[in-house]
């Protein structure tokens, strides 16, 4: 991607004031992304809009500091339905590789636009319905998205081509290693 391009994605990004893991069952899981959509009003609408119909999509990995501690993985949504809107998420890999790696298994991610609820973040031992009732609650329904499995693969080709980038970094700090 072109640095202009990248740039730009970049400073248009939401800000994710937070993000939390719901595991529906074993094999089910949906990263829940808490946004501040305060300055967007198309998202707004489409949050609302979002309760009442389906949505199509189409979506867009993207990086950033490429091989570095500082990585950022960006993911751009264009919305098709049930409202047009184009908004951008970017990751700090650093801070939020287990939620992208929770991204990378179920391929779920449920945009919720509102500061997060205090005693909701972070909850492991909450049952999930009663999160889901919790969050529909404080926030609304939010927008829920699902990816294909090309792109589902794709984070997980990124994250690993981190994983293995950065493991020498890491040793030799536990090490006291220099370069």
């Amino acid at each position: 991607m072109e640095g202009t391009t990248l740039e730009v994605m970049l400073r248009s990004a939401l800000r994710i004031d937070d993000i939390d893991q719901l595991r529906l069952s074993p094999n089910e899981g949906i990263s829940v992304i808490w946004v501040d959509i305060s300055e967007r009003l198309d998202l707004a609408a489409l949050a609302v809009k979002s309760a009442q119909a389906s949505s199509d999509a189409e979506y867009t990995w993207f990086s950033g500091n490429l091989s570095t501690q500082n990585m950022l993985v960006g993911l751009r949504i264009a919305m098709k339905q049930p409202t047009t809107a184009v908004f951008t998420l970017v990751y700090p890999l650093e801070r939020f590789a287990g939620h992208l790696l929770t991204i990378a298994k179920y391929g779920k991610l449920w945009i919720v636009p509102s500061p997060p609820l205090p005693h909701v973040v972070g909850t492991g031992g909450m049952a999930a319905q009663t999160f889901l009732a919790l969050v529909a609650t404080y926030a609304g329904q939010g927008v829920l998205l699902e990816l294909e499995a090309p792109l589902v693969r794709a984070l997980r080709t990124q994250l690993d081509d981190w994983k293995q980038t950065m493991l020498p970094v890491h040793a030799r700090t536990i090490t006291g290693q220099e370069e």
